[in-house]
């Protein structure tokens, strides 16, 4: 048989007809049908293919129709033009069904998670009562900053350091999804402080919504870095969002500025952005690194107008050019009140609620660490009920080696003051623990006193499986790896078991060569994956073996027995050399090094009593007997860290949370020696260069029953207070006289005195330099504040100008109550001005005004108002 024109076109066109036209099959059928193109048998056979896809169906289709000749063949091409108008118009309600499908899609990706259901009920529930409010800080861009400063060592500053604006969700929600504004949005916080919780409550609130007219896509980090190959931005979307792949092109093509593209945790990324030198790309299509993918979509050359939001630990904020960011956010965590509303939501009960809070606010490192809203869970989670894990089962008969605990605890008997954890890896301690004896499925039964006297045991059969979560744990730090596969648990020997269960979360990826999903896990948060991966070296080391030898492929048998026998040699000849060299090699590397420490104190490994090997290894945590519970070696090798002149600023606050978590006696006698610095006036003014600010303010935060804080004569500038400013606001008295502070010092103390926590009663800044500029700048943040009923600053030239910024603020301020203005250059005008005021305070009850620019006329009338005012006590002379 000839094949005719229409026959060969339809062959030619094939791959086209099969690509663009499969979804529409059923409404080409029916034509075909109705014209008498094909028959019912033929109708049966194509749908018969059915069950390998549409596109298989069109084949068939394409098949038969030139089975049947070249008049089927042209009643084919003649209908199509008109199914292809049905297309057109029936085209926007079918991707407006694929949009809300993409939003119950991702509405469920992004559901909240309660892992252990400490709550008691399921989210759905209750899902409006789950989010407890936030606060963020607002700023145009960002400064870049080469501080390396631990950022544990920052929880809480923004609190005591907003000087920037803050908002809430409600803002943040606007500006991203209501607002038409485009570039990136950079979110910063540190480990736990609800960054993917905010990302998940945008996509929720996001998908709940009706009018908007952004879309959403969501990307994390992690998800990125399982791509090794290259590929284009296009197919990475479609692969991603296979629900939206007919449209997706067409809608990044047209309009980039209707994209909300979400990228959650550049810290995790573990590939290098290079801004400078990867190629310029403006083509979606075009296949490259995934790596020049995000630095080209961050530099806008990608889908310009895309709305980005970026969200990153603060180490790695610099990893983005300040220049390409255009708002950028801090989180500030949760302020105290929001801390307390956390553990009323999620505690099991009110009781329990009431004992977590009396436990944390006791303790005022665990009450700095609870701005951050991961660390509120955990604490309520290692509390749990409101008791303790700490040491029940401590004092139980099951214990064993009465010597070795009585040699190990002979200073930490269990009492009301020490049976609640009081530093940070003693409540992940209790964390790990009450996991294990209350959220493991299967162990439920039996009283909360009960569980706790039988934890050694527990512990103890537990050991194996956390040990080997703690080495999957720490070669994924190692490798920058926060996703794991099955062939990872199955190296570690963890497959399907209860405990990794719980401290895993299981997580669905797509496998594109095989078009199937698999499980993909990763730790329930990045802290307890750093914690139980502490846990692990700490263990390894104490064992004497070799933390990184478990994390090596298998080898030979006479290869593998080697290294067993040198390993025995090294633990018999040199363990000391060993373990120390190990724990000083951790010291130096790794975000959470103070777990190291912390766990090397035998009060916390007493908490996982039963875990450790049995007795507390004093032949390699001390060189001789001693009554100090932390290992001398340790406290000092950390101390000789501090003694060095290279170490910075911010790396001796690291130190000194590092002497916190190892229970250093020596922390209290170090801030002794800083007051016995302070009460001796500096003699000059560079003598601030030689004082570590931020250590002292790491110090004072153990010490909440200090109340004044004299700072006079100390060199110290703007920059060194603003160090200091986490305790700043602590202090009844705060006294800063004949320190160069000027207006910029005078900006640092508006933020203290603006600050919610502020306690500040006398503030006394007597020449400190402050002129006209500084006092305008205080004076605005004392129209806020109401602590501050004590106001001296003699000696700083403040002029008739300054008296006009003091009786504005005398008529706003209505808890002052004594102000001294010795030598500030005030004349008859200024002290008219300031009367007129008084007219309008009477609160005010002392105005001393000794040695200013009065003429005697100027006295008289200042002596004669005072006369009117009997509970206003002016003193004033020539």
């Amino acid at each position: 048989m000839a094949v005719g024109p229409c026959s060969t076109e339809i062959q030619q066109r094939r791959v086209e007809l099969v690509e663009n036209y499969s979804e529409h099959l059923t409404r080409l059928l029916d034509v075909l049908f109705n014209v008498g193109a094909v028959t019912e048998e033929d109708l049966s056979f194509i749908r018969g293919s059915s069950v390998r896809g549409e596109r298989e169906c069109m084949r068939v289709l394409l098949d038969v129709l030139n089975g049947r000749g070249e008049e089927s063949c042209r009643a084919f091409l003649y209908v199509l033009p008109s199914v292809q108008d049905e297309t057109a118009k029936l085209g926007q309600p079918s991707r407006q069904n694929s949009l809300r499908k993409h939003k119950v899609i991702l509405a469920r990706q992004h559901g909240l998670v309660d892992y252990l259901n400490i709550r008691g009920q399921t989210l759905e529930q209750d899902e409006g009562g789950c989010w407890t409010d936030i606060t963020f800080s607002r700023q145009a861009g960002y400064a870049s900053s080469s501080q390396c400063r631990h950022e544990s060592a920052g929880v809480g500053d923004a609190f005591r350091t907003r000087a920037d604006e803050t908002c809430i969700f409600k803002d943040i929600y606007e500006n991203l999804l209501c607002n038409t504004t485009s570039g990136v949005n950079m979110l910063s916080g540190v480990a736990g402080s609800g960054k993917t919780t905010v990302v998940k409550r945008l996509v929720r609130e996001w998908s709940a919504e009706t009018n908007s007219s952004k879309i959403v896509l969501s990307l994390s980090f992690r998800e990125l870095n399982l791509i090794t190959q290259d590929q284009s931005l296009q197919d990475l979307l479609s692969d991603h969002y296979i629900h939206l792949k007919p449209f997706l092109p067409e809608l990044l093509n047209s309009n980039p500025t209707q994209f909300l593209l979400i990228l959650d945790g550049l810290d995790e990324f573990c590939y290098p952005l290079n801004f400078e030198h990867t190629p310029k790309c403006s083509d979606p299509e075009r296949v490259q690194p995934i790596q020049s993918i995000v630095v080209n979509l961050i530099k806008g050359n990608l889908l310009p107008g895309v709305s980005i939001f970026l969200t990153s630990r603060p180490h790695a904020v610099s990893k983005v050019p300040p220049v390409l960011v255009s708002q950028f956010y801090s989180l500030l965590g949760f302020s105290v009140a929001q801390q307390k509303q956390y553990f009323e939501q999620n505690c099991s009960s009110p009781e329990a609620a009431d004992a977590v809070w009396a436990s944390v606010s006791s303790h005022k490192p665990l009450l700095l660490m609870c701005h951050i809203p991961a660390f509120c869970w955990i604490v309520s989670t290692a509390l749990h009920d409101g008791g303790s894990c700490l040491y029940p089962d401590s004092i139980s008969a099951t214990l064993g080696d009465k010597e070795a605990l009585e040699e190990a605890s002979s200073s930490l008997v269990p009492s009301e003051e020490n049976s609640k954890p009081v530093t940070i890896s003693e409540i992940y301690c209790c964390f790990v623990k009450s996991i294990l004896l209350f959220h493991v499925q299967g162990r439920s039964e039996g009283s909360h006193h009960t569980r706790l006297q039988h934890a050694p045991h527990v512990l103890g059969e537990m050991q194996p499986i956390l040990k080997s979560l703690g080495a999957m744990a720490f070669k994924g730090l190692l490798e920058r790896r926060f996703i794991f596969e099955n062939s990872d648990l199955s190296s570690f020997n963890l497959d399907s078991t209860k405990l990794s269960q719980v401290f895993l979360s299981e997580i669905l990826k797509e496998d594109r060569a095989s078009l199937t999903f698999e499980k993909g896990f990763h730790f329930i948060h990045t802290s307890v994956q750093e914690f139980l991966a502490a846990l692990y070296y700490v263990l390894q080391s104490l064992s004497g073996s070799d933390p990184f030898s478990g994390l090596k492929a298998s080898t030979g048998y006479l290869q593998s027995a080697f290294k067993q026998m040198a390993s025995a040699v090294n633990k018999f000849g040199r363990p000391h050399r060993l373990f120390r060299r190990r724990i000083k090699k951790a010291l130096r590397c790794g975000e959470r090094h103070q777990f190291v420490c912390g766990l090397l104190v035998p009060r916390t490994r007493l908490i996982l009593n039963g875990f450790f090997p049995d007795g507390p290894k004093m032949h390699l945590l001390r060189c001789q007997p001693s009554p100090d519970p932390t290992p001398p070696f340790l406290l000092h090798l950390l101390h000789s860290q501090l003694q060095s002149s290279t170490l910075s600023p911010e790396r001796k606050v690291n130190v000194c949370h590092c002497l916190y978590e190892a229970q250093d006696p020596g922390l209290s006698q170090r801030l002794q020696s800083w007051m016995k610095v302070l009460s001796q006036q500096a003699s000059d003014q560079s003598a601030s260069g030689n004082k570590d600010w931020s250590e002292l303010a790491f110090l004072l935060q153990l010490s909440p029953d200090l109340q004044v804080l004299n700072l006079d004569a100390q060199g110290l500038d703007a920059d060194g207070l603003r160090r200091l400013l986490p305790v700043l606001p602590l202090f009844s008295t705060l006294s800063l006289g004949q320190n160069p502070l000027g207006p910029d010092g005078a900006a640092v103390l508006s933020l203290v005195l603006r600050n919610p926590d502020c306690r500040i009663q006398r503030l006394w800044v007597v020449a400190t330099g402050l002129g006209c500029e500084g006092l305008k700048i205080l004076v605005e943040a004392l129209k806020e504040n109401r602590t501050v009923t004590d106001l001296r600053m003699a000696i700083n030239k403040i002029g008739d100008v300054g008296a006009g910024y003091l009786a504005e603020l005398l008529r706003m301020n209505h808890t002052l109550m004594d102000i001294r203005l010795r030598d500030n250059l005030v004349t008859d005008k200024g002290a008219e001005v300031l009367m007129a005021a008084l007219k309008e305070n009477t609160t005010l009850e002392y105005l001393w005004m000794f040695d200013n620019k009065f003429t005697k006329d100027g006295v008289k009338k200042l002596k004669e108002f005072a006369k009117t005012r009997p509970n206003l006590d002016i003193k004033v002379c020539v």
